[in-house]
C-alpha cells in the first residue's frame, strides 16, 4: 500500500488554474513584447560566428538546406509548446506543461535542469560578451586583469578571474530584477539593431553575390547529404530558446493568443535571418574560404566593404545582450513557479511588491551565473545546455500525445475582453459553427441507426482505465523510439553490412513501435478544444520526439556523468525540503530496514570477534596482511552500525510514526 501512495505522490498532476486575474505577477507583455524575448534568445552571436563555421567544415553551401531541416524540426516542437502555451496560462514553461500532464516527478526533472541550462547558458553568455568586447578592444581587457590580478592554472577555472563577464551578468540581472516591462523594452531597443544589422549584410551583401559559388554539385553539395544532416544537428541549437517565451506566460496580457503567435513569429524570423545570411555569405565566398573566427567580417573585407565590420561586430554585441538578458529573465520565472508547487524553498516565490517580479529568484540566478562567469571555464559545461534542452521538448511532445488521452480535459477559448480582431479569429476557432437554418431532413430507416452508432463512438469519452492504456502504449513507443534512435547511431555500420544482429534488432522494435501506435490509436480521446492545437497527432508528435531522442543520444558520455551528477544531488535537494516526499520514502523502506535488521546480529557477533580475537582471524586467513585484516574488522564494524541504525529508524517509523512526522515537521 505505501508503495501505491509513493507512486502517485510522484505522479500525481497538478490541477492549472486558468484565472487570468488570479496571479501575483504583473500581465504587461504583449505579442511584440514576447516575440523580441524570443528572437532574442534564438537570434545570438551564433548567427555571426557558428553559420560560417558550419559552412566550412560540415555542409558547405547547403548549409541552408541544413537550416530548413533544422527548421523544420524545431517547428515540431514548437507547434507542442503553443498547444500548451494556450491551454496553462501559468508561468514556468515546459515545467508546468509536464506538471499537468505526466506528474511531479517528471516535473521536477525538467524543471531541475531547465535551472541548469539557463544559469550555464547565462555565465558563458556573460563570459562571451566578455571575450566579445576584448576582441574588439585588441585585447587590452584581457592583459589588464592578468598583469594586475593574475592567472588562474588549476583545471576547470578560466584563464583569468572575468570581472567584466561578472558586471555585465549582474548589470542585466539587474534590468530584469527592475520589471518584465523593462525587461522587454531593453531586449526589444538591442534586438531591433540586431535586425538592423542583418538587414544591412542581407542588402549590401546581395552586391557583392558569386552565382558560381552555388555552381555544380560538387560547389553547392560538397559534403553530400551526409553533411545536410550533420549541419543541420548543428543548427538545430540555433533555434532553441523559443522556449523562453512560455515562461512569460502569467504576464502575458492574453496569453491564450500571444503565447502561441509569438513562437511561431520567432521561429519564422529566426528561420528568415539564419537562411538570408547563410545565403548571403556563401554566395559572398567560396565554402574553402570562409574564416573560421569571423567569416562576416572577412567576407565584406574581401568584397571591398571593410568598414562593415564595425557594424557587424555591433549586432555581434547586440545579439550577445539579448540572448543574456532571455537567459537570466527566464530562470527567475522557473523559480518561481516550482517554489509555488513547493519544489524550491518557498522563500523563491516571494513577489517584490514594486516591480512585480520574484526579486530573490532573480538575485540568486544573477550572482550565481555571475560567479560562474568570474570563475569557471565553462566550455566542458555548455554541451549541458543541450541535455536539458532537449529533454523538456522531448517531454512536451511526449504530454501533447498523453493529453489527447487523458479524461476531464477541459476546453480553452479565449477571452471575452480581447480585442475585436482577435473575436473574429475566436469565432472562428474556438466556437462550433451555428447552425444553418434548413427543411426537414428525410433519411432512410436503416441510415438512422448507422447515424446513431457513429454519434455514439464520436461521443465516447476516455476513462481512467483507457487513459493508463494509452499511456503504456506511449512508454512503449518512447523505449523503441529511444533503441531504434541508439541503433541508426551505434549500428548503423552494421546495418550497412547487412548484420544478422543488427537487421533483426530493426525488425524487433519497428514491431514494438507500431504495436505501440496502434494500441495508442485505439484508445478514445477526449474531444477537448483550444484555441490552438497540434495537427496531424500523432505524427507531429512522434516526429518531435525522435528529433530530439536521436540528438540527445549523440550528446557526448560525459555529458550523461554529469546529468546524472546533477539529478542526484536534486534528488537529495527534493528529499531535503519536501517532509512528504521523505514520509513515503521511509514508509516504503520500513520493510527493507526491517530485512537488514535481520542481518544486524550477524555482522554484531562477527564484529565482536573479530574485535576480541583478530590474530586469530590472521592466523585463519593466512597470506593477507594484518592490514588487509583491520579493514575487513572495520567494514564489518560499518555495516553492523547501518544495521543497527536501520533497526533504529524502522522501530522509530513502526512504532511512532506521529513523533516522526512531528519531528520532521520542525525542520
Amino acid at each position: 500500500m505505501s508503495l501505491v501512495r509513493f507512486l502517485r505522490l510522484l505522479t500525481r498532476r497538478r490541477e492549472i488554474d486558468n484565472d487570468l486575474s488570479n496571479s501575483q505577477l504583473r500581465r504587461c507583455l504583449d505579442v511584440f513584447d514576447l516575440t523580441s524575448i524570443g528572437v532574442g534568445a534564438t537570434v545570438g552571436a551564433g548567427l555571426y560566428v557558428v553559420t560560417g563555421q558550419i559552412a566550412r567544415d560540415v555542409a558547405g553551401p547547403a548549409i541552408v538546406l541544413s537550416f530548413f531541416v533544422a527548421a523544420v524540426a524545431a517547428f515540431l516542437s514548437g507547434i507542442c509548446y503553443a498547444e500548451f502555451g494556450c491551454r496553462i496560462v501559468k508561468a514556468g514553461s515546459a515545467y508546468v506543461y509536464t506538471y499537468s500532464s505526466l506528474g511531479e516527478i517528471w516535473a521536477f526533472i525538467i524543471g531541475w535542469n531547465m535551472i541548469l541550462e539557463y544559469v550555464i547558458g547565462t555565465a558563458s553568455l556573460g563570459r562571451a560578451s566578455s571575450e566579445y568586447i576584448d576582441s574588439i578592444a585588441g585585447g587590452v581587457i584581457r592583459k589588464f586583469f592578468v598583469n594586475n590580478i593574475g592567472e588562474f592554472n588549476a583545471s576547470g577555472l578560466g584563464s583569468y578571474p572575468d570581472f567584466l563577464a561578472f558586471v555585465l551578468v549582474l548589470a542585466v540581472s539587474m534590468i530584469v530584477a527592475s520589471g518584465a516591462k523593462h525587461s522587454a523594452v531593453f531586449n526589444k531597443c538591442v534586438t531591433a539593431v540586431n535586425m538592423l544589422v542583418i538587414l544591412f549584410v542581407l542588402a549590401v551583401g546581395l552586391f557583392h553575390v558569386d552565382p558560381s559559388n552555388w555552381a555544380g554539385r560538387n560547389q553547392f553539395l560538397p559534403f553530400g547529404v551526409s553533411g545536410v544532416l550533420a549541419g543541420a544537428a548543428s543548427c538545430f541549437y540555433c533555434f532553441v530558446g523559443f522556449d523562453v517565451i512560455a515562461t512569460a506566460s502569467e504576464e502575458t496580457i492574453n496569453p491564450k493568443r500571444a503565447i502561441p503567435l509569438s513562437i511561431m513569429l520567432c521561429l519564422v524570423i529566426s528561420f528568415l535571418a539564419y537562411f538570408g545570411v547563410a545565403t548571403i555569405l556563401t554566395l559572398m565566398v567560396s565554402y574553402d574560404k570562409l574564416d573560421k573566427f569571423a567569416p562576416l567580417p572577412e567576407a565584406f573585407k574581401a568584397a571591398g566593404v571593410p568598414a562593415a565590420k564595425y557594424i557587424i561586430a555591433i549586432g555581434g554585441l547586440c545579439a550577445l545582450a539579448g540572448s543574456l538578458m532571455s537567459g537570466i529573465f527566464a530562470v527567475p520565472r522557473i523559480m518561481y513557479s516550482m517554489a509555488s508547487d513547493g519544489l524550491l524553498f518557498k522563500f523563491f516565490a516571494k513577489i517584490y511588491q514594486r516591480t512585480n517580479v520574484p526579486l530573490i529568484s532573480v538575485a540568486f540566478a544573477g550572482v550565481l551565473s555571475a560567479i560562474l562567469a568570474l570563475l569557471l571555464d565553462l566550455k566542458q559545461l555548455v554541451e549541458m545546455l543541450s541535455i536539458g534542452t532537449l529533454l523538456a521538448y522531448t517531454l512536451v511532445s511526449i504530454s501533447v500525445l498523453v493529453l489527447r488521452f487523458q479524461p476531464g480535459v477541459q476546453d480553452v477559448e479565449f477571452d471575452e475582453d480581447t480585442p475585436s480582431s482577435v473575436q473574429s479569429y475566436k469565432v472562428m476557432c474556438c466556437k462550433k459553427m451555428l447552425p444553418e437554418s434548413k427543411g426537414p431532413d428525410y433519411k432512410p430507416l436503416e441510415s438512422v441507426t448507422d447515424d446513431k452508432e457513429q454519434e455514439n463512438k464520436y461521443k465516447e469519452e476516455p476513462t481512467t482505465t483507457t487513459s493508463q492504456i494509452a499511456t503504456a502504449a506511449i512508454s512503449l513507443l518512447v523505449v523503441a523510439l529511444s533503441g531504434f534512435c541508439a541503433l541508426l547511431i551505434a549500428g548503423w555500420g552494421a546495418l550497412g553490412d547487412h548484420k544478422a544482429w543488427a537487421i533483426f534488432t530493426a525488425c524487433f522494435l519497428g514491431i514494438l513501435i507500431i504495436f505501440g501506435v496502434v494500441v495508442m490509436q485505439l484508445q478514445p480521446k477526449n474531444n477537448a478544444k483550444f484555441p490552438f492545437k497540434v495537427p496531424c497527432v500523432p505524427v507531429l508528435p512522434i516526429a518531435s520526439v525522435v528529433v530530439n531522442l536521436f540528438l540527445l543520444l549523440k550528446l557526448s558520455v560525459w555529458t550523461w556523468v554529469r546529468f546524472s551528477v546533477w539529478m542526484v544531488l536534486g534528488k537529495n535537494f527534493l528529499l531535503l525540503i519536501t517532509n512528504g516526499f521523505i514520509i513515503f520514502f521511509l514508509e516504503i523502506n520500513i520493510v527493507i530496514l526491517k530485512k537488514c535488521c535481520l542481518l544486524f546480529s550477524l555482522f554484531h557477533a562477527l564484529h565482536r570477534i573479530m574485535f576480541i580475537f583478530p590474530f586469530s582471524f590472521v592466523f585463519l586467513w593466512t597470506g593477507f596482511s594484518f592490514d588487509f585484516c583491520l579493514n575487513i574488522n572495520y567494514s564489518v564494524t560499518f555495516l553492523a552500525s547501518i544495521c543497527h541504525f536501520s533497526r533504529t529508524i524502522s522501530n522509530a517509523a513502526t512504532e511512532g510514526r506521529e513523533n516522526l512526522l512531528l519531528t520532521l515537521s520542525c525542520f
